[in-house]
Order: structure tokens, then C-alpha cells, then sequence
């Protein structure tokens, strides 16, 4: 190692017409081209900045894998690690390699700055984790319809996130005992999704039994409605519709019927939902469900994507100009078409259908067509 490093130093390759020291060994030595080049790195390591263990290596006191082993170890140290405590580090891996072989003095290698600098290492790994916790902060959670009835979940969760899931998740993902038709059927897959849907349905009823646990929406407790026409929900039969926009069976509605803060809002032969609230000068949380069941759940204003709880019920015909607080005076809008409403001569009417219409400014539109958002409008269920 000390005539390889020498040969560098003094150029010996360029002067030999070799392009470099390891190619010059290959030729010279007749040395493989992998062993050539492991050669001169380590030769060039030691002659620079591995002083103790060059010298340990020329004693004889480690081998030139085990050389190799405390090098790599050193300079995969971070760069804040000063001078001092890498040459302490040095030495007490050259020590250890009187017991250890290269793959344990590796392992030792990789916790050296815990043994010899235990506060130094302390600090090193909290700024590591720190670094590893703002990366993976990067969550986010997405559900999409596969086009198949179903939904697709995807997303990313930081430690903390996935640790509080996967614990919620496990108790309620074991497979069911056998019993006499056989062993639980269900994949691991098919039990984790199941857990989930658990555990909101849970949810949801320990916030009914409590009053607590998730804000409020609106003004009122998070609830799911499940729209579904009065004939159908008494028969079984037909269809129902979530808020989604997803369409399940009458059965199936009736079955969610039964759980807490799953609320039927059952609709007439004319489609306009039943005994949903009174006048008064607010809109109550009946009468926003209304509303939301009537036009969709979401602001009613023509190409408005925000949906139903960024909205603020408005009147039709102002309060202070004598308009009554109800279902047919009332629409959703959210916070900035409300101001354009209130703010430009825009008119909100009724439709043939009961829904609203709006009819735009003159300047707009000098026909002042009518204009309404299909975005939010549930399917026809009349």
C-alpha cells in the first residue's frame, strides 16, 4: 500500500504511458482490474488521512480487508464530525480488528460514533429523524370511483398516521373463527378494508351516543344522509343514493338505516323531501339537508365545484324584504357566489322542477337565460 500510494504521489503511471495508477498496477503486477482499483483507493486513503490505520496494516495488526472495512467506516461519518473524534474512532476500530472480522468490524463500523462520542451521536440521529419525519410529513389521502361501483383509496401516511391505523386496524382485521361453513374466506386485503369501514361506522355511533369526537359540519353533527324514495325504502326494492353520488341498494339503506348519525331522508312521489324543518329567520339543519337533497351538495351557482359544506343557505327574496326562512326560499351557496350574489343583479327563481334557476345581468346575457348548476344535481329520483 505504501509503494502504490508512493506511485501516485510521483506520477510513476503517467511517466510508464499508463492513463492511471491502476491501470499502471494491472499491467506492471499483472493485478485484476477490480483488485487494481480497491488497491489504490485504499492506498490513496491511507497515505492521506488514515495514518493509524496504514500503520497498523504495515505491523501486521490488520489485514487489508479489515483496512478497507475501518476506512469506509470513517469516511461514511458526517462531515460534522470534526477531526479528533474521527482519529478517536480510528483507533478504537483498529483495536476491535484484533478480535473482529472484516463483516462484524462493518457492523461495529456503522455504531462507531455511539461507543466514542455517545452525545455526539445522540444529536446526529435527531437531526437524522427530523429530516426522515419533515419527508415523510408529505401525506395525503385520496378516494376516486373505479368506475366499477367501488372506490379506490390511495395516499400516503407519516409514522405516527400509519402507526395509530395499522393499531385501530389490527383487532378488527383478524379473521373470524371457523365455524361450520369453514374457515373466514375473506383475503388479508378484504379483512383491512372491512376493519376500516368499521371503525368509521363505530366512530359515528360513539359521536351520536357522546356528542363528541368530530367537529360539526354546517352547524350540525356529522351525519350521512342516504337519499331514498319513501316506496322504495317500505319495499326493499329500488335504488338509493349517497352523498357520493354513488347509487346502493333500497336493502342496503335500509340496513344503514339502523346505524347511529346515518340519517334516511326519505323523498315523496315528487322527489322534494319530507318534514325537513320550519320557517324561521336561520336555516336549521333540517332545512340545509333539504336544500342539499333538493339541488346537490354543493353551491348551486352555475359551475360552482365547492361543495355542500363550504356553503351558507341564502335567501332567495331577502330576509329585511319580507322572504320567509324555507325550504323554497332557500339555496346553498358558497361564501364568494353569495357575495356575487348579493353584490350583481343576479335572480334566483324556482324551476318547473322545484330547483333553482339562475337568471344572470343583462349585461351578461340580454336574453338573462336561465343558468343552473348540473355539477351537484343528484340523479332523478321522481
Amino acid at each position: 500500500m505504501q509503494l502504490i500510494g508512493a506511485a501516485e504521489t510521483a506520477g510513476t503511471a503517467a511517466r510508464a504511458g499508463a492513463p492511471g495508477t491502476a491501470a499502471w498496477l494491472r499491467g506492471s503486477c499483472r493485478v485484476e482490474r477490480v483488485a487494481a482499483g480497491r488497491a489504490v483507493r485504499l492506498a490513496k486513503a491511507l497515505a492521506a488521512e488514515h495514518e493509524c490505520t496504514g500503520r497498523a496494516l504495515s505491523e501486521g495488526r490488520v489485514s487489508e480487508e479489515q483496512a478497507r472495512v475501518i476506512v469506509r467506516a470513517i469516511q461514511a461519518l458526517p462531515s460534522s464530525v470534526d477531526a479528533a473524534t474521527r482519529r478517536t474512532a480510528e483507533a478504537h476500530l483498529v483495536e476491535q480488528a484484533a478480535i473482529f472480522d472484516p463483516v462484524d468490524l462493518a457492523r461495529l463500523g456503522r455504531h462507531v460514533l455511539e461507543v466514542v462520542a455517545p452525545e455526539e451521536a445522540d444529536r446526529l440521529l435527531g437531526e437524522a429523524l427530523r429530516r426522515e419525519e419533515a419527508r415523510a410529513n408529505r401525506r395525503h389521502l385520496t378516494l376516486r370511483p373505479d368506475g366499477h361501483g367501488g372506490t379506490r383509496i390511495s395516499g400516503r401516511l407519516d409514522p405516527e398516521a400509519a402507526a395509530l391505523l395499522d393499531a385501530a386496524l389490527e383487532p378488527l382485521a383478524k379473521p373470524r373463527p371457523a365455524d361450520e361453513e369453514g374457515p373466514d374466506p375473506r383475503t388479508r386485503g378484504e379483512r383491512q378494508a372491512d376493519a376500516l369501514a368499521e371503525i368509521c361506522r363505530r366512530f359515528l355511533a360513539a359521536t351520536c351516543c357522546t356528542g363528541g369526537g368530530l367537529p360539526d359540519t354546517c352547524g350540525e353533527p356529522t351525519t350521512l344522509v342516504v337519499t331514498i324514495r319513501e316506496t322504495d325504502l317500505r319495499s326493499g326494492l329500488g335504488a338509493a343514493l349517497l352523498p357520493t353520488g354513488d347509487v346502493v341498494s333500497a336493502s342496503t339503506a335500509r340496513r344503514m338505516a339502523c346505524d347511529a348519525r346515518i340519517l334516511p331522508a326519505v323523498l315523496g312521489g315528487d322527489s322534494m323531501p319530507l318534514d325537513l324543518g320550519r320557517a324561521r329567520r336561520l336555516f336549521v339543519p333540517a332545512q340545509r339537508r333539504a336544500l342539499a337533497l333538493r339541488d346537490g351538495d354543493g353551491c348551486a351557482f352555475p359551475g360552482c365545484d365547492r361543495p355542500g359544506a363550504w356553503t351558507e343557505a341564502h335567501h332567495r327574496v331577502h330576509w329585511a324584504d319580507g322572504g320567509a326562512t324555507d325550504v323554497s326560499n332557500g339555496v346553498l351557496l358558497c361564501s364568494y357566489h353569495h357575495q356575487v350574489v348579493h353584490a350583481e343583479e343576479w335572480q334566483i327563481v324556482l324551476g318547473a322542477d322545484g330547483r333553482p334557476d339562475f337568471l344572470p345581468p343583462a349585461w351578461l346575457d340580454p336574453a338573462r337565460g336561465p343558468r343552473r348548476n348540473t355539477r351537484w344535481r343528484p340523479p332523478d329520483t321522481g
